[in-house]
């Protein structure tokens, strides 16, 4: 059972990567597109394909005026192109939920996630160490030893 339990505590730790991720590029797409909409061209509605489609809806407005007073129809009004960054709010869910995916990715990759490997850095210490608590007790035990009364 604790196999089993170690192999499910590592795929929940790959989930948390997983949403670690996703929770990143989530809010990265949030900044990229806070960041494109402060474009000083897009604020004035100055963009080339902003001003191509205008000029084409004048062309094609032009060209439906002539075709309808040929036939005595009254003459198409001009529809613009609307500005497609609209309300400063629109990327926001981005944001949230990109911070709430990278909350719930760190809590499940801090809470599955196997314990690390034992650094070999000091190992050597920690040899001596051992050894030395080794000879420490085998003292104490030769003392009680011999300070135990024999019977």
């Amino acid at each position: 059972m604790g196999e089993a339990e170690g192999d499910r505590s590592a795929f929940i730790s790959r989930v948390g990567t997983f949403f670690l991720l996703l929770g990143a590029l989530l809010v990265i797409l949030f900044i990229a597109s806070d960041i494109s909409r402060m474009d000083p061209g897009r604020i004035v509605n100055a963009t080339q394909t902003y001003i191509v489609q205008g000029v084409q809806a004048l062309q094609t407005r032009d060209t439906g005026a002539a075709l309808a007073k040929q036939a005595s129809l009254p003459t198409p009004t001009l529809a613009l192109p609307t500005s497609s960054s609209g309300n400063p709010l629109s990327y926001l869910p981005f944001f949230c939920l990109g911070a709430i995916i990278l909350g719930f990715g760190a809590f499940m990759k801090r809470k599955f996630a196997p314990p690390p490997a034992p650094s070999k850095r000091f190992d050597a210490i920690r040899k001596m160490q051992q050894k030395n608590r080794e000879a420490k007790a085998k003292k104490e035990a030769e003392k009680k030893e011999k300070s135990a009364p024999k019977k």
